[in-house]
C-alpha cells in the first residue's frame, strides 16, 4: 500500500497521464485591431514570427547555471521537464513523465517516462537522459544545484523508469522537478560538445559555451541565435512531439527602458512588451490593437544588511536592521513601483500557503527607528554605502528603489551613498559570494513552491550570501529541515508562519515590496498570460 505526501505539491493522485508538454492556453483578454501597429510587427518580422522585449539580460542559459529571472522562459520554450505548471495555482502535472508514485515513507518516488519523446536532434528520450541532467545539475555546483540537495540517488531499471532516492521526504520535490536546472537535456548532444554529469563536473564540464547559444532540448523550439544582451531567437523545433502552436520563431529583445517597449510595442516593432509600467500604460490606454493583462507575481524586493561587520559595517548591527525596518516608508515604496505591488509580512509571498499576508501598513515608525539607532550607538546616524546593480524587477529599476531608500533613511540620519555596479561588472559575484554590505535585490522563485523562501533562512543560500551561517542562529536555521520534511499541510503551514514571527524584526534581510505584472501586448496574439514560473510561456502563444 503506498501513501501520497499530503503537501500542495504532492497531493495529486498517484498517476497521472497528458499527451504533450505544450499545448494552446486560453485566449488572453483582447481588443479590436488596427492596422498600423498590427501590419507593422507582422510585416516587420513575419506573419507567424513574434517579436518579445523583456528588461535585461542574463549571464547563462545553459540549464544547469540557470538561476535568474528571464533564462526560465527561454528554457521552457526550448526544453522540458519531468513535470510543469500549467497556471500559476496549479500542482505540478507530468510533462515527460507519464505517471509517478511515492512510497510509503516518502523516500522514493518512481517516475514512469513517455515513451514517444524525441529530441530537437532526432534522438529518443530515455531514463538515460533523465539521469544525465539531473546529475549534471546537481554536480556543476553551481547556483541552481541546491535544488537537487534532497536526491541521495537515482536509479534507471529500464529505459522509460527512474527512480529518485531521497534524503528526507521532501514536500517541494515535484516542483523542484519543473524548475529549468531540472530541464531534460539530450545527453549525446551535450556529451559531444564536451558535457558530463561526473562527480567532477564543476571543473570537467565545458558544455556551457554550446548550450549558451544553441540548445539541446525536446521542447517545442530551438535556439538559433543569441547576441549578448541584444537578443535571442527561438525557431520552431521540427522534431517536435507533442501538439505545437502556429508560431514559428520566436525573436527575443533586451530592451531595459519601459519607455522604448512601449514606443516600440505602439509603433508595431514588437508584439510583447514584458516590462509595462503604471505610466506606459497610461500611455497606450484606448490603443486599439494592444491589450493589457495585469497579475500578481511572487518576485519580491528586498533589503540585504551583511551580518559580517568586514563588510556590512554598521548595518550588521541588529539595532541597526531594526530601525532600518522602521524608517522604510513601505506605502511609498509600493507606489515607485506601481500599481498592484504589496508588501508581504516576511519571506513568505501574498498567494503561497502559509503567507501571513501584508506588513501592516502603519509598521513605519520613525521615532522608534531614532531610538534604536541610539541604543546601537549612533544617535546621530551613520553614513554607508549601498550597492545596486542595473537589473529591473518586473519592470522596476533597482536603481529606483535604492534611491527611495536613501531618501527614507536620511529622515532617521543614515546617509547613503549609492553605489552602481552593472551585474555582469562585478555586482553578480559580490551579491553570489556574500560580499555586498548593503543592497537592494530581487528574488524570483525557482519552483513554485513557499518552501523556495527557505534559502533566506541563516545557512540558506539567500542567507549566506548575508553572511548568515546556520550557526549563528541555529534554531531559526532548523526550521528548514522541518518545514521540508513536513508531511502534512498543517504542520507545514504552522512551521511558515513560526519563521515569518521570527523574522519579522529578526535577521539581515527586509521583504519591501511583492511586485505585480504588467505586459503589453499586440491583439494579433492569443494565450499570452503572465507566469511566476516562467515570467510568459511562449508555448501557450499563437497567432490569430
Amino acid at each position: 500500500m503506498k501513501k501520497k505526501l499530503l503537501t500542495a505539491a504532492l497531493c495529486l493522485a498517484v498517476s497521472f497521464a497528458l499527451s504533450a508538454c505544450g499545448g494552446n492556453g486560453a485566449d488572453g483578454t483582447t481588443a479590436g485591431k488596427t492596422d498600423a501597429a498590427t501590419e507593422g510587427a507582422s510585416q516587420a518580422a513575419g506573419s507567424n514570427t513574434v517579436v518579445v522585449a523583456m528588461g535585461s539580460g542574463f549571464s547563462t542559459l545553459d540549464p544547469g547555471y540557470v538561476y535568474e529571472k528571464y533564462p526560465p522562459l527561454i528554457v521552457n520554450a526550448c526544453y522540458e521537464n519531468l513535470f510543469k505548471f500549467y497556471s500559476n495555482d496549479s500542482a505540478p502535472e507530468p510533462c515527460l513523465a507519464d505517471t509517478y508514485e511515492f512510497s510509503e515513507d516518502g523516500l522514493t518516488l518512481t517516475v514512469k517516462l513517455k515513451q514517444d519523446v524525441t529530441f530537437a536532434s532526432g534522438n529518443p528520450m530515455t531514463s538515460a537522459d533523465v539521469l544525465f541532467s539531473i546529475n549534471r545539475c546537481k554536480n556543476l555546483q553551481g547556483n541552481p544545484s541546491f535544488i537537487c540537495d534532497t536526491i541521495e540517488s537515482m536509479e534507471a531499471p529500464d529505459d522509460y523508469t527512474v527512480v529518485f532516492h531521497l534524503t528526507q521526504p521532501d514536500s517541494a520535490i515535484l516542483s523542484k522537478l519543473t524548475y529549468s536546472s531540472t530541464a531534460v537535456l539530450d545527453s549525446a548532444v551535450v556529451k559531444e560538445h564536451g558535457g558530463t554529469d561526473a562527480e567532477d563536473a564543476s571543473s570537467a564540464d565545458t558544455a556551457q559555451s554550446y548550450l549558451d547559444t544553441a540548445s539541446a532540448g525536446s521542447g517545442m523550439y530551438v535556439m538559433t541565435s543569441y547576441i549578448p544582451d541584444q537578443e535571442v531567437v527561438l525557431e520552431k523545433n521540427p522534431n517536435y512531439w507533442g501538439e505545437a502552436t502556429n508560431v514559428d520563431k520566436f525573436i527575443i529583445k533586451i530592451q531595459p527602458d519601459a519607455n522604448t517597449q512601449m514606443m516600440t510595442l505602439s509603433g508595431g516593432d514588437i508584439d510583447v512588451a514584458m516590462n509595462m509600467t503604471d505610466d506606459t500604460m497610461s500611455e497606450l490606454e484606448g490603443a486599439e490593437n494592444i491589450s493589457i493583462i495585469n497579475g500578481a507575481t511572487k518576485t519580491v524586493g528586498f533589503v540585504m544588511m551583511n551580518m559580517d561587520e568586514a563588510y556590512g559595517g554598521p548595518v550588521s548591527n541588529p539595532q541597526v536592521q531594526n530601525a532600518i525596518r522602521k524608517a522604510l516608508d513601505y506605502t511609498g515604496i509600493q507606489t515607485i513601483c506601481g500599481s498592484g505591488t504589496i508588501t508581504p509580512y516576511d519571506i513568505i509571498q501574498v498567494g503561497f500557503m502559509g503567507s501571513k499576508g501584508e506588513r501592516p501598513a502603519d509598521y513605519t515608525n520613525l521615532e522608534e527607528a531614532k531610538a534604536l539607532l541610539a541604543e546601537a550607538g549612533y544617535p546621530d546616524g551613520f553614513d554607508v554605502d549601498l550597492t545596486v546593480t542595473d537589473l529591473d524587477m518586473e519592470g522596476i529599476l533597482l536603481t529606483d528603489l535604492a534611491q527611495k531608500i536613501k531618501d527614507d533613511l536620511s529622515q532617521v540620519g543614515i546617509n547613503v551613498n549609492i553605489v552602481s555596479q552593472p551585474w555582469a561588472a562585478g555586482y553578480g559575484d559580490a551579491y553570489r559570494d556574500g560580499t555586498l554590505g548593503f543592497t537592494v535585490m530581487y528574488w524570483g522563485t525557482d519552483y513554485n513552491d513557499p518552501n523556495v523562501q527557505l534559502e533566506f533562512l541563516p545557512g540558506g543560500v539567500v542567507g549566506k550570501r548575508a553572511g548568515w551561517s546556520a550557526d549563528m542562529d541555529p534554531e531559526l536555521a532548523a526550521m528548514y529541515e522541518k518545514t521540508m520534511s513536513a508531511t502534512d499541510n498543517d504542520a507545514r503551514i504552522a512551521v511558515l508562519e513560526e519563521i515569518q514571527d521570527a523574522m519579522y524584526e529578526h535577521g539581515p534581510f527586509i521583504m519591501v515590496a511583492q511586485a505585480p505584472s504588467h505586459i503589453g501586448y499586440n491583439t494579433r496574439l492569443e494565450g499570452v498570460a503572465i507566469s511566476d514560473p516562467y515570467a510568459l510561456d511562449l508555448t501557450l502563444i499563437n497567432v490569430k
